[in-house]
């Protein structure tokens, strides 16, 4: 301890020799960041020499380091003041250390992101629920389908009249392949006979559907009705028709039909002839704009020998889970139907045409009541030219045949009309 006190007189009797020398010239530094040049009084010195001997005799213990510091141990409590001519300086014993042996500075708090500003969020939340909107309602969209069968739900409710007798006969060859043997006996227009077959490709696109498809049919008269339906890839589909009238060539045509999700656009050539310059070109374009509404138009342009015309048409479709309203208008007419389901074994449907050509318009109603417990069908129409007709189809369980009835009365023209149809396979 003594040997620490006389260490300390000596190195503060040589500050005070070097003080009273004359003092070096300071080093020439920036201008712009001189540092403050400071003087110690000997008078100040002296007072700080006794003060750094009376601490260093009073502390049980020093820990030296690099002898130039001394950092009192935990068991110092007390404090040494001197007083100076700058005023008092108080040193103080360090409080005890909580930091673990060897780490020095604690580290410091992990970094972290600022959260978000309210602003910020609400606008990525406002863009990710537009986004789904958008992705639902073009989920909700569906494909309005083909140009031609805007009406067929309401046509499929009116009954299809049946003079005289038929019998038709359907036998299943391969599960691909299958050939229709018909006869028909009517008074209204001569009996024929008509063979018909029909194949069915591998490629399937649904449970209903599958492509290739090849259908021909031809009676006793020598006409000839065929066409071959094909899909290319999905939503391209092609279909081709020939038909020939009592053994003469009647014309053929070609249809091209693309399904988008919410659209179909189709185009249709029918009798082309190059050295005539004659043929007819019909192009139609139908677009979902919500999941109720459907708007469309059709062109056709004919041209033949001489002569040459086209048609503008538009057409527009509501629907929803009960009822189907669709409305067709061009420059040479209208056509309106209306389809309604009442129960799941009841419908019904109106339908309105009106013809600038003939000057002539007329409404027809018909409903369909089904009886799935006694696999029977009734369907029934009148319209306004006092025309009344009803089929009733009924499936012979277990055997794989059918029996229709078919009637129909015109008050108007004295006719009255009776059919039977049996159907196996």
């Amino acid at each position: 301890m003594m040997t620490t006190s006389l260490n300390i007189g000596i190195r503060v009797k040589r500050i005070r020799e070097n003080s009273l020398k004359s003092p070096r010239a300071h080093p020439r530094v920036n201008q712009d960041h001189r540092p403050p040049h400071l003087t110690f009084s000997p008078h100040f010195i002296h007072r700080l020499s006794i003060s750094l001997v009376s601490c260093s005799s009073a502390s049980p213990s020093i820990s030296r380091n690099n002898g130039f510091s001394a950092i009192p141990n935990e068991s110092s409590a007390h404090a040494c003041n001197a007083r100076g001519g700058m005023g008092n300086i108080e040193v103080h014993a360090a409080p005890p250390s909580t930091a673990p042996t060897g780490l020095g500075v604690p580290p410091p708090p992990p970094l972290t992101a600022p959260p978000p500003s309210p602003e910020a969020s609400s606008g990525q939340a406002g863009k990710s629920s537009s986004k789904e909107d958008d992705d639902d309602k073009k989920r909700k969209l569906k494909n309005p389908g083909a140009y031609d069968d805007v009406h067929r739900k309401a046509k499929d409710v009116f009954p299809v009249p049946l003079t005289g007798c038929k019998l038709a006969v359907t036998k299943a060859m391969s599960p691909h392949f299958s050939v229709t043997h018909t006869l028909m006996l009517d008074q209204q227009q001569p009996s024929t006979y008509t063979f018909g077959a029909t194949y069915v490709g591998a490629k399937q696109v649904s449970p209903v559907e599958s492509f290739p498809i090849m259908m021909g049919e031809m009676d006793t008269s020598g006409s000839l009705s065929s066409q071959i339906i094909h899909l290319w890839r999905q939503g391209l589909r092609s279909k081709f028709i020939i038909q020939s009238l009592r053994g003469r060539f009647q014309g053929f045509q070609c249809d091209v039909e693309y399904r988008g999700p919410t659209y179909t656009a189709a185009l249709a050539l029918a009798n082309p002839d190059l050295l005539a310059t004659s043929g007819m070109l019909v192009a139609n374009y139908q677009q979902s704009f919500s999941p109720n509404l459907m708007l469309g138009t059709e062109m056709m342009y004919q041209r033949s020998s001489g002569d040459q015309g086209s048609l503008l048409s538009f057409i527009g479709r509501y629907s929803t889970d009960t009822f189907i309203a669709t409305a067709s208008v061009s420059k040479v007419g209208l056509h309106m139907s209306y389809y309604h389901k009442g129960t799941p074994n009841s419908q019904v449907s109106v339908e309105f045409q009106s013809s600038s050509v003939n000057q002539e318009s007329a409404v027809t109603a018909g409903y369909q009541l089904d009886y799935p417990k006694g696999q029977l069908t009734f369907r029934g129409s009148v319209d306004t030219n006092w025309q009344v007709t009803s089929t009733i189809e009924k499936k012979l369980l277990p055997l794989p045949c059918s029996l229709v009835l078919s009637g129909l009365i015109n008050q108007k023209k004295q006719k009255c009309l009776f059919g039977i149809g049996v159907t196996i396979g």
